[in-house]
């Protein structure tokens, strides 16, 4: 069960959440690509399965400017609302590139993003390394939370100006790999900053057969600051040190409490089903509606 101090943190926020229309709030992932035929493709799935709201991401690097004009119609003629924007930069090291996102196209997707009617962008905190799944000693470093700051820094009022919120999302090979290192950074950024909820990216491998505490731990650490709450799902490897990552509902995790926590969060904070394909969209669905509905 959650917590009375972290229920009680947040009564409105918490009944408004409750109240929600899932059918209409939950999100997924629309992997873009960097084509008009495949990105138009993976729209129209999200459509044809009942989705409404979408956050978007494609590689950042090899898109023209025919695509990056062209997607806000593609989203309004297959009826869908742009709830966040990838825009994937290494925020630790930003020439390690992570993702096809560049620090010239984050600055760009400050500005973009208004023209998808989107509110919030989401960022890694970022690595010495390319490879996301593979931990280098100096992501675990003062010095790399350090240039988490410094990086965003600039880019803070035009954050502000563009009425955009900034999620930062990490994992646990790369800086921040838990909730309370990633709360220790957001406290020093202003609140245009937040966190993207996102368990299988916040729990260590060895806190693994803890996870529902972990869970918890992590909506307290977090409580106030979370931003955009991804879903998927996580199983331990063979090899006991790392995850797989399946969709939503397809590995270990206790969907039914982290959906109790979700309802603690504002109303607003989009909640977006990832690590799955669009012919898994409609299917997914249907399991994540049974379970957010559920009394």
């Amino acid at each position: 069960m959650i917590s009375r101090r972290l229920f009680c943190s947040l009564p409105a926020a918490a009944v408004a959440s409750a109240a929600q229309n899932w059918e209409e709030r939950l999100a997924v992932m629309c992997q873009l690509g960097s084509s008009e035929a495949n990105a138009r493709k993976v729209l129209d799935a999200a459509r044809e399965a009942g989705f409404r709201r979408v956050m978007v991401n494609f590689a950042w690097d090899r898109v023209d400017d025919a695509f990056l004009s062209g997607l806000p119609g593609w989203l309004r003629a297959a009826g869908l609302r742009s709830e966040a924007l990838g825009a994937y930069v290494n925020c630790a090291a930003p020439d390690q590139v992570l993702m096809s996102t560049r620090a010239r196209d984050f600055a760009r997707a400050i500005v973009y993003a208004a023209g998808l009617g989107c509110r919030r962008l989401v960022a890694w905190t970022g690595s010495h390394t390319a490879e996301l799944m593979k931990a280098d000693a100096r992501n675990f470093t003062r010095e790399s939370e350090d240039a988490i700051v410094r990086f965003l820094e600039p880019y803070y009022e035009r954050l502000e100006q563009n009425r955009l919120t900034l999620a930062l999302e990490t994992y646990v090979t790369l800086v921040c790999p838990d909730a309370r290192a990633l709360r220790r950074v957001l406290d020093r950024l202003p609140r245009t900053v937040t966190a993207v909820m996102d368990p299988p990216n916040l729990t260590a491998p060895a806190r693994f057969p803890q996870r529902d505490e972990a869970l918890r731990e992590m909506f307290r650490a977090l409580e106030g600051r979370v931003g955009v709450v991804h879903l998927k799902d996580f199983r331990l490897a063979a090899d006991g040190q790392t995850y797989e990552l399946p969709g939503p509902l397809a590995g270990a995790m206790n969907y039914r409490l982290y959906a109790e926590l979700i309802r603690t969060l504002p109303a607003d904070v989009p909640v977006v089903a990832e690590h799955i394909g669009p012919e898994e969209f409609a299917s997914t669905r249907r399991k994540l509606l049974a379970i957010f509905n559920a009394r």
